[in-house]
């Protein structure tokens, strides 16, 4: 019995053993796992926050030492969208680590899909041609919260597509549908599977245009607070981005 209980001691001893020389082996994999996403977001962000910060610079350096009039209102006008730019950036980034001041605030109440989906594109600096189909379609939602949902996920089909961008809209209780697709590049599988998680950014992205990876997860999360959904799928050649909120 007194062998039996040793032998027992004895390969507990070892288990442990195993255990403390596997700690420090789990510990530097988390390490290395936190290092790289550190690397990854403060990439991104980096990347994303330099084009437009370097372009205000130029723009107030020479605001500051022009006297012609019309230069000095299309450096405004330049000025105010880039400062624009960096605004929804930042708002993107507090939304992405839940930082509720800046959620959309006020009641629920039946917002018309075609007008605010002219309001987002609007926001937009594109030339690109859009085309609604929304006749007398409301969702039932904050006015803001739908905005900045639409303006995330139509800034995201301007520019990754290259051909016209579609909005469809239809209602079947309890959901209003808001389709937006968009041709070109059709992303691989992996990137499909990936685009709502936070500053992951596939190859056609990151080849395509400056981001910072957080347009579709936070356009999901703000329609979750609704009530809804944003997913995605491929339809032939296009891809679509589907908005499900409260009709």
């Amino acid at each position: 019995m007194g062998r039996l209980a040793h032998r027992t001691r004895s390969s507990a001893d070892l288990y442990l053993v195993r255990i403390m020389d596997d700690a420090p082996s789990e510990a530097a994999r988390a390490r290395e796992e936190i290092d790289a996403i550190r690397r990854r977001v403060i990439n991104v962000v980096g990347h994303a926050f330099r084009t437009p910060v370097t372009t205000l610079c130029g723009m107030a350096e020479t605001l500051a030492h022009t006297d012609d009039a019309a230069t000095r209102a299309a450096l405004a006008e330049g000025v105010i969208r880039n400062a624009r730019l960096v605004e929804r950036l930042l708002d993107q980034l507090l939304l992405a680590a839940d930082v509720s001041t800046v959620l959309p605030v006020g009641d629920a109440t039946d917002v018309d899909v075609e007008a605010a989906t002219r309001a987002a594109w609007d926001c937009l600096d594109t030339c690109n041609p859009m085309v609604v189909d929304a006749p007398g379609i409301t969702a039932r939602v904050r006015p803001a919260a739908l905005e900045h949902i639409l303006l995330l996920v139509l800034d995201n089909a301007d520019k990754y597509g290259d051909g016209d961008v579609v909005v469809k809209a239809t209602t079947s209780h309890p959901w209003s549908a808001i389709e937006i697709e968009s041709t070109g590049a059709i992303p691989s599988d992996e990137e499909m599977a990936e685009a709502f998680e936070l500053f992951y950014r596939g190859e056609h992205a990151v080849m395509r245009t400056a981001g910072i990876g957080v347009g579709l997860p936070v356009a999901r999360k703000l329609a979750e607070i609704e009530g809804g959904n944003v997913t995605l799928f491929r339809r032939g050649d296009a891809v679509v981005a589907r908005i499900e909120l409260p009709a």
